[in-house]
């Protein structure tokens, strides 16, 4: 059973942008067929893709992600999931071809969409609107791992964080770390340019960062711009579930 959640920053009398999310947690069981070849409706980009992740529960992960990517957007342009593909918009830092995602062929007449996604662990999550948005989910990371990270952010964001005990510095870490990977989605421009160069302990000049709610042990963050008053559907169904992948049969002892 689905259980959506709506809620909207819009004052009074102010047109409201409709944004879709979904935070959907993978379901238990293998996600590629028994000989870890990738799914027929994956691109050659993906398949390169699949073929480099060493460890299979990140290929189980990647696989399933951008099946449920597809699985949004073939419901959002009314069309089956595995005719959905994709293409990257120019970079608008360099022009190189590695900026934005976007729909390849949407249709001539599908209404433009922007999306973004994002998964970590077993969880991912999807936004889709009209504006342009930059989406990020992260799982809590070690204070080792936090401890390691620090010094590449923005003198105030370590200043922000300073201090803190242990489970706080973890959460609150995550919770920026979110914020900087969707204005680094939203922009195209990736976290080279975000890192150590936009404090993010306060909303960006022109853009709007929300915090979403995400599962336990996870935070996800959603940015658009700050013209965008939005009004948010959040799921955390699928719109079409994957399908199974193909098994091999045993033999039948006779």
């Amino acid at each position: 059973m689905t259980h959506d959640l709506k809620w909207s920053d819009a004052p009074p009398g102010e047109v409201r942008d409709p944004v879709g999310i979904w935070i959907v947690r993978a379901p238990a069981g293998q996600h590629l067929a028994d000989d870890g070849a990738p799914p027929d409706w994956f691109d050659e980009k993906e398949r390169r893709r699949l073929a480099s992740i060493p460890q299979p529960a990140g290929r189980e992960a990647y696989v399933f992600a951008h099946w449920a990517l597809r699985s949004v957007l073939g419901s959002s342009l009314d069309c089956s999931p595995r005719s959905v593909g994709f293409l990257r918009q120019p970079c608008p830092g360099c022009g190189g071809a590695h900026g934005r995602p976007a729909i390849r062929d949407p249709g001539p007449d599908s209404e433009a969409l922007e999306f973004s996604m994002s998964h970590s662990g077993d969880h991912v999550a999807i936004g889709v609107a009209e504006a342009t948005i930059g989406i990020d989910i992260e799982s809590w990371p070690t204070p080792e791992s936090v401890a390691g990270y620090l010094p590449f952010l923005h003198p105030k964001e370590q200043q922000w964080l300073g201090g803190r005990p242990d489970d706080e510095l973890v959460r609150d870490f995550a919770r920026l770390w979110t914020r900087k990977e969707a204005m680094a989605k939203a922009t195209g421009q990736g976290m080279a340019a975000i890192m150590n160069r936009l404090d993010l302990t306060n909303q960006p000049l022109g853009w709007r960062v929300r915090q979403l709610l995400a599962p336990p042990g996870y935070e996800a963050s959603f940015a658009v711009p700050a013209s965008v008053h939005v009004d948010v559907t959040m799921h955390d169904e699928l719109p079409e579930p994957m399908p199974e992948p193909a098994r091999t049969l045993e033999p039948v002892q006779v």
